[in-house]
């Protein structure tokens, strides 16, 4: 995120010596509230060579004590939500006891030292292994690698190596190499835009639609793919609705797309996995047997055109923040220009990265998760998670009290063969080979028949009015269509491995009471509206507030709450921003 200079917002003036040196975090007050208690006009002002901390935008002349410093930030920090509620994220909150003590002493590693960090890079290297075993590759082939910052370099450099081996087969044939395209899907994060503004990529992104579940038609390729595409973004979990974009279908459509074009010099276009959420899902989760019912078998680097596929570690990989993956199927798809061989760290080390020196104790994590857990623990987790989402998604469409309430836009909860949902949540369970693979997210909406007969309860209103209980889910709209299904908004809710299924109970208990707050509330304010019964102002007055004050004040059956207009608006406005940077 970009930040801009920000300036003083107020000038600070103390003027109590005695009063600073007892209680030294007084000149972090606004001005205003040390005005109002403690200026004294016949003494002279403090300056900076006095030790006041006169300003929270500019570094002290001298600083406090790093005890009543760490006091101050912890304070304030608490004003932040709680990451265990903040089912927006995809990004993991928990690390157990055991990872926090091996993260501790191994915090000051430099993963860039390969000299003077060799086993860091030793399990750089194990974990690089780990990764092309889970994604498919043949044992002939020979993998290569490396750890990124997050998904956003992974999907950075994935693109880099197909732009690259794009331009060597152009100029190989003595063709123009100043227009090159990629192809990804209207569903794509931002990162992936990204890219191709950063690296002067023309970037073709296909409208989706509802029949194509809100992500990549493979059948729409043949629009957009030319002799300039350098390959395709094809995303294994969208950030929109957790569907997985299906991989072997596009590498069929590109091999019928060339099939009619046989004098492109651009042959076997490769594809890109982005699996930043469904890299380490997918391998858990769903054997092959049911990624073959699902018509998706080939979604790796069992795919002949599949070239590279980066993933988060600290996504489903379980690790801290700030990590990500990604590999090549072979060591020659990563071009010899992109790599640098450096020599000024005491050996020499080769490297390809948009990063330099960053911390390595993500790497120390993911290892640790990766032999704790091992394959079983994974499995464990994932299966667990797509039951207590599966189980909310039956919740939303079958609980009497939420009858005709809401759709659920994500599929997970519906059977590969005819998208039916079962009589009892324990088949999820018992038969989880019978349903649609994805990633542990449940998107929903209101649905139509509730939207027509309360038109004027806006969907923003349950994601702010759920925020007074601490949950934190995003109100926002699908991506750019075909069809006209981007202008509806959806809610949307990440299923964590440390979301259990008593707090998914939770969590729809309060969807329940808000929604018939909500109802309520506009049952009685359009009969009011509609009575034209104001006696007088002071009575239209009191009603109003007594409106609002009951929307403000803690869910109650006895009381229900009226509409804030002015913050109904304010969160439409917020939801007309593009989701796609959350991750």
């Amino acid at each position: 995120m970009l930040h801009t200079h920000t300036r003083r917002r107020s000038s600070l003036q103390l003027s109590d010596k005695e009063l600073l040196t007892a209680l030294p975090e007084t000149t972090l007050l606004s001005t205003d509230l040390q005005q109002l208690t403690l200026a004294d006009e016949t003494t002279k002002v403090l300056t900076a060579d006095t030790g006041s901390l006169n300003d929270k935008f500019k570094i002290p002349a001298q600083g406090l004590s790093e005890e009543l410093t760490y006091e101050l930030i912890h304070n304030e920090l608490t004003l932040d939500g709680n990451p265990h509620l903040n089912l927006a994220s995809f990004v993991n909150t928990f690390t157990t006891p055991v990872a926090n003590r091996l993260i501790r002493e191994n915090i000051n590693k430099n993963l860039a030292d390969n000299d003077e960090y060799p086993q860091l890079i030793e399990l750089t290297q194990r974990c690089i292994s780990i990764l092309a075993q889970l994604w498919k590759c043949d044992p002939n082939d020979k993998p290569i690698g490396c750890s990124t910052t997050g998904s956003s370099e992974a999907i950075m450099l994935g693109g880099l190596a197909m732009k690259k081996k794009w331009e060597h087969k152009m100029s190989d044939a003595g063709k123009d190499t100043s227009k090159p395209n990629i192809v990804m899907s209207c569903a794509c994060q931002v990162a992936l835009e990204k890219f191709t503004r950063y690296f002067e990529v023309e970037c073709r992104t296909i409208p989706v639609s509802t029949k194509s579940h809100h992500m990549l038609d493979p059948e729409d390729l043949r629009k957009y793919v030319d002799e300039n595409t350098i390959g395709c973004f094809v995303i294994l979990g969208t950030t929109y609705t957790g569907h997985f974009e299906n991989v072997e279908r596009c590498s069929e459509v590109l091999d019928e797309i060339e099939a009619l074009h046989p004098d492109w010099s651009n042959k076997n276009i490769p594809i890109h996995v982005d699996g930043a959420s469904g890299g380490f899902i997918v391998p858990f989760s769903f054997d092959n047997a049911h990624m073959r019912k699902f018509k998706m078998g080939k979604w790796a680097f069992n795919n002949p055109r599949v070239v590279s596929i980066n993933t988060s570690g600290h996504k489903f990989g379980l690790t801290t923040p700030g990590l990500g993956w990604v590999l090549w199927k072979q060591d020659s798809y990563l071009s010899p220009e992109l790599r640098f061989r450096l020599k000024y760290l005491g050996g020499v080390e080769e490297t390809f990265g948009l990063n330099f020196s960053r911390p390595g104790f993500q790497v120390v994590h993911q290892y640790f998760n990766f032999i704790s857990l091992g394959s079983v623990g994974y499995s464990e987790r994932f299966r667990r998670s797509l039951y207590v989402a599966r189980t909310f998604s039956y919740g939303l469409l079958n609980l009497p009290s939420l009858e005709h309430c809401f759709e659920v836009v994500s599929s997970i909860h519906e059977r590969i063969d005819d998208d039916s949902v079962p009589t009892d949540v324990k088949d999820y369970w018992v038969n989880q080979g019978l349903y649609k693979p994805g990633v542990p997210l449940v998107a929903f909406r209101l649905t139509d028949k509730f939207r027509n007969k309360y038109s004027e309860i806006p969907q923003v209103l349950i994601s702010s009015l759920l925020r007074q209980r601490g949950w934190i889910i995003p109100n926002y709209p699908l991506p750019k269509s075909t069809d006209d299904s981007d202008k509806k908004e959806i809610l949307r809710v990440v299923f964590r491995t440390e979301m259990k299924l008593d707090l998914a109970e939770l969590l729809l208990a309060d969807i329940q009471n808000v929604v018939n707050r909500l109802v309520s509330s506009y049952k009685k304010l359009t009969e009011r509206v509609e009575s034209g019964k104001y006696e007088s102002v002071e009575n239209r007055r009191n009603y109003v507030y007594n409106m609002l004050l009951e929307l403000a004040s803690p869910a109650d059956d006895s009381k229900q709450p009226t509409i804030d207009t002015k913050r109904a608006k304010e969160g439409e406005q917020r939801a007309k921003e593009n989701y796609r940077g959350t991750c």
